[in-house]
């Protein structure tokens, strides 16, 4: 961090230059901020090694899985990348105004070291004020004792929360998996024999053809439950992805008599595994969920991932995703909340004021 007023900086003379311990630091370090689209091969394979080594990571800050344009934040030190956020770019204030825009970091930055991620995040909100965003927010996936230090150094730095603690469900895969499945709830377990019973094969998709089958299923379940899908073509360019990384995970496919029934996509990083998608077709004589998250497990244990996580939690609940997910782990782990620092006040305060004015306006738009 910088000198507060009034005290000095240590110096110390080289070959008769006066040079003080922060410069030789900067020296020692670099911060890059990219657009995704530059980003050149060597540097997407090095983004992925690194992911791969850091216990915060999370597949939503792989450069392929993003969407739009997105900037790509890189801070190192000697020369080795020890700090990386994706960031997205959103208009607050709406596309109207599209002056107005502000970084998101969903599930990130990613840095094992806080010290590291005190640096980083200095350096990335100095990247966002000269590129004139209103405020950068970051949603990282720091959990435990990592998170509570975390949190008191973004209050200490002007950070502020804008949102409650995150959860999500996780299943250690230490052990064999008889006693892992003997684990899961009764029901849970019952509904897995009942697939297997009536031959309902799950295997991992590999063609452009099974994509659109689940696809198909993912869409009609949408209208169904009456929720927005994800975008159809980020889905796509994913499972594109995927398709040319085996080990990074897939799309399991659930078949019964040839027929699609139901898919979940799967993603790895480091020794972690997500569920980031699902969809199944509705059927009242078998529930195909329950077997593709086994099947699920099981690859992830299979490929070496020590744990199995549902990508999400509402604690509380006793129905819906949030029941059917609590079939499979009691290990509920909680997450530090979103954080926000205001890097252009002006262009902050016109993004609140057409926030207000949109909602003011929304029972016009429905009536």
């Amino acid at each position: 961090m910088s000198p507060q007023k009034g005290t000095e900086v240590p110096v110390r003379k080289v070959s008769g230059l006066e040079t003080s311990e922060e410069d030789e630091q900067q020296r020692a370090e670099s911060f890059e901020f990219i657009s995704a689209d530059k980003c050149p091969a060597h540097l997407l394979r090095e983004i992925t090694d690194f992911l791969d080594s850091q216990n915060t990571s999370h597949p939503f800050q792989f450069p392929q899985w993003a969407g739009g344009k997105p900037y790509l934040a890189l801070y190192r030190r000697q020369g080795r990348l020890c700090w990386f956020a994706q960031c997205g770019v959103f208009y607050p204030a709406s596309r109207v105004l599209r002056s107005v825009r502000a970084l998101a970091v969903n599930r990130g930055p990613v840095a094992d070291d806080l010290d590291i991620v005190e640096s980083g995040l200095r350096h990335l909100v100095d990247a966002a004020t000269r590129n004139r965003f209103a405020f950068v927010e970051i949603i990282p996936e720091w959990s435990g004792s990592f998170a509570a230090a975390a949190g008191r150094m973004l209050s200490e730095s002007g950070w502020q929360s804008t949102d409650e603690a995150r959860t999500s469900l996780r299943v250690k895969l230490s052990g064999e998996l008889e006693p892992l499945l003997a684990s899961f709830r009764k029901v849970t377990r019952y509904e897995i024999r009942r697939c297997q019973k009536l031959s309902v094969e799950v295997t991992m998709a590999t063609s452009e053809k099974d994509h659109e089958d689940w696809i198909r299923v993912y869409g009609e379940m949408a209208m169904e439950k009456d929720f927005a899908p994800e975008d159809f073509g980020h889905i796509r360019k994913v499972l594109r992805w995927l398709g040319t990384e085996p080990a990074r995970g897939g799309l399991l496919l659930a078949r019964k008599d040839s027929r699609t029934v139901g898919g979940i996509v799967i993603i790895r990083s480091g020794t972690r595994c997500w569920y980031v998608w699902g969809a199944t077709a509705k059927d009242d004589k078998f529930s195909p969920g329950h077997l593709l998250q086994w099947r699920a497990i099981q690859w992830a244990k299979e490929i070496g991932c020590g744990e199995y996580d549902f990508c999400g939690y509402r604690e509380g609940t006793q129905s819906g995703t949030a029941f059917f997910k609590r079939g499979f782990s009691d290990d509920v782990v909680t997450f530090s909340p979103a954080s926000r620092y205001i890097t252009n006040r002006s262009r902050q305060r016109t993004s609140e004021i057409v926030r207000r004015v949109s909602l003011r306006l929304q029972p016009f738009r429905k009536s």
